[in-house]
């Protein structure tokens, strides 16, 4: 988990989700739909669930029959919030993946979401050692380019940023098919050179967004014509380099 999102736990009354999280929700479910993945699948897991958002918007999209977040993050006392947060719900909070794979023995038709977390390692093997079982599916999502590492990626606990290579090359050095790959937020990869160039310190975070109603709404409209056009050119073979960037795997 982002380190920040610590600090929204105890305030859900007065929290205001940042645009970009709900736009990442939105690609996320979009991507999904559009992968060979057949829904609802047996089990979704989480890897870095923090907050549990993401985990708790597909189960209310009832996309499997169980769904599990793991984040090393996860006291007694944090997954009490989050269960007092969420609601006694059947989402399963656990802390590691080698206690998540002693107590509930791997099965296939899986689908493991790893969105923004492999930046967070050190050495990325913390994770992908875990990740070998066959007939499941996996969704990797990191920051996209060195170049426009930021005081931001510092304040979020981040090591590096990736393009598209070297995510593919990491992946496949773990024995992942990759069955789609791309990027997605173009116009925030613009902001972002930009901030990098005239806002070294920015310590802005999306635990601390402010804006109103409206402007949130408005960014999230803009991220999402922004991703569907992505999409779309994509489609005829046009790649256009975006703040983040995926693939979609099977083994």
């Amino acid at each position: 988990m982002d380190l920040t999102e610590f600090d929204r736990l105890f305030d859900k009354e007065n929290y205001k989700r940042h645009p970009w999280e709900i736009s990442r929700k939105k690609v996320l479910f979009k991507l999904l739909s559009d992968s060979e993945i057949k829904f609802p699948i047996k089990r979704i897991v989480d890897i870095g669930g923090g907050d549990a958002y993401i985990i708790n918007e597909v189960f209310k999209h009832k996309m499997a029959d169980e769904y599990f977040t793991v984040d090393t993050a996860y006291s007694p006392e944090i997954i009490a919030q989050l269960k007092l947060n969420y609601g006694e719900n059947e989402i399963h909070y656990v802390q590691n993946l080698t206690d998540y794979f002693i107590m509930f023995p791997a099965e296939e038709n899986v689908l493991f979401l790893c969105m923004d977390v492999l930046e967070h390692l050190e050495n990325e093997d913390e994770i992908l050692q875990h990740l070998t079982h066959k007939n499941n599916f996996f969704l990797f999502a990191v920051p996209a380019f060195q170049t426009v590492f930021s005081q931001h990626d510092v304040l979020l606990g981040h090591y590096r940023r990736y393009n598209l290579q070297d995510l593919k090359k990491v992946l496949y050095h773990y024995q992942f098919q990759i069955k789609d790959n791309g990027y997605y937020f173009s116009s925030l990869l613009w902001v972002r050179w930009i901030e990098c160039i005239f806002n070294k310190n920015k310590k802005a975070s999306i635990d601390n967004w402010t804006g109103t109603t409206f402007k949130s709404k408005l960014l999230v409209a803009v991220l999402q014509l922004d991703f569907a056009f992505t999409q779309v050119v994509k489609k005829i073979g046009i790649k256009i380099y975006g703040l983040s960037c995926y693939c979609i795997c099977k083994k």
